[in-house]
């Protein structure tokens, strides 16, 4: 008779799955605004709830609660391991990615035009590119990875998500993005706590020697996970080392880290933080929802956020299956 799993983990995974998508959502609404722009359009609280698309963003025609194409990427990824019953299948998670390429939702969800190229490299054959360029060096390879995290065998967890982002990236430095974030998502999901300072230096300390065995260069990045922020008190604002995220894999994954660790005490204004950040918000939200997800579970989501998601079903379905794996 299968094993009965902790309902708090059961609960934490639920939260990577639809913090994540509810995260995602939110960002899609300002996506390469700046930050002071965001603030001149809606004051300086910025993003509160899910809104549409503001007017000069990348997505204006952007609908509230809408999954944009992080989500549609690491849902391929958790639909392949609950194939694969928690294995990892690379031919399988390829011809999932590739059909991406084909599919109208994703296309729409602002994929951008790096991220694309590498899906289509990989689908033809072709070996990713590695020559420093933005398609080299995009965050679609790491953000995807955080549903790795929610395997009940967490030694597989870092080689799984190296694995998956071989596949559309040949630079190291994706590699360690997304197995820092994958191993985090892990072990949070586990009940790593962050509840002081000093869990939360030796936790970034932890995720830099995962990095560093990767590539030390994305380590340096790494390292310097916003170390003059203040861990001990609530935050109030965004500091100015955290605003107008990135797509540049070493600036955007240390970055959504560092939004999440400050505002790591409550899930409302951490996953609003990162929507309102300014820059790539979607992706750098996506992060951010799945590490508060991973953290707080998923009964620390609003209702009203996750009542007005059109796939949310979808997404409870998939946390289900990935629950089912650990019984």
């Amino acid at each position: 008779m299968p094993n009965k799993i902790d309902e708090k983990i059961a609960d934490r995974i639920r939260g990577t799955v639809l913090g994540s998508a509810v995260a995602n959502s939110m960002g899609g609404s300002c996506i390469g605004l700046t930050r002071r722009e965001i603030v001149a359009s809606l004051g300086p609280q910025g993003i509160q709830d899910l809104s549409p698309g503001l007017l000069r963003s990348h997505l204006p025609g952007h609908e509230p609660g809408t999954i944009l194409a992080d989500t549609y990427l690491a849902m391929a990824i958790g639909d392949s391991l609950i194939a694969g019953k928690g294995k990892f299948d690379s031919g399988d998670l390829k011809g999932r990615l590739t059909g991406l390429l084909e599919s109208e939702p994703f296309l729409k969800g602002a994929p951008g035009a790096p991220c694309l190229a590498a899906l289509r490299r990989m689908a033809d054959g072709e070996e990713p590119v590695n020559d420093n360029s933005p398609e080299a060096l995009h965050d679609s390879a790491a953000v995807r990875a955080y549903l790795i995290g929610c395997l009940p065998d967490t030694k597989s967890v870092v080689d799984i998500a190296v694995e998956q982002a071989k596949l559309t990236h040949a630079d190291s430095r994706v590699w360690a993005a997304a197995a820092v974030l994958a191993e985090s998502v892990s072990g949070f999901i586990s009940g790593k706590r962050l509840d002081n300072e000093q869990e939360v230096r030796d936790f970034v300390k932890t995720e830099f020697a995962t990095a560093q065995k990767i590539d030390a260069r994305f380590a340096e990045y790494w390292d310097d996970v916003a170390p003059d922020l203040d861990y001990i008190h609530p935050a109030h604002e965004l500091p100015y080392s955290l605003l107008n995220i990135e797509s540049d894999v070493q600036e955007a994954v240390p970055t959504a880290f560092g939004i999440f660790l400050i505002f790591r005490h409550n899930l409302e204004e951490a996953l609003c933080a990162a929507a309102s950040a300014g820059g790539d918000t979607d992706t750098g939200s996506a992060i951010v929802g799945a590490l508060a997800g991973a953290y707080h579970g998923a009964s620390a989501i609003p209702e009203r956020w996750l009542k007005q998601l059109p796939e949310r079903n979808k997404l409870e379905a998939a946390a289900d299956r990935l629950i089912a794996l650990w019984q």
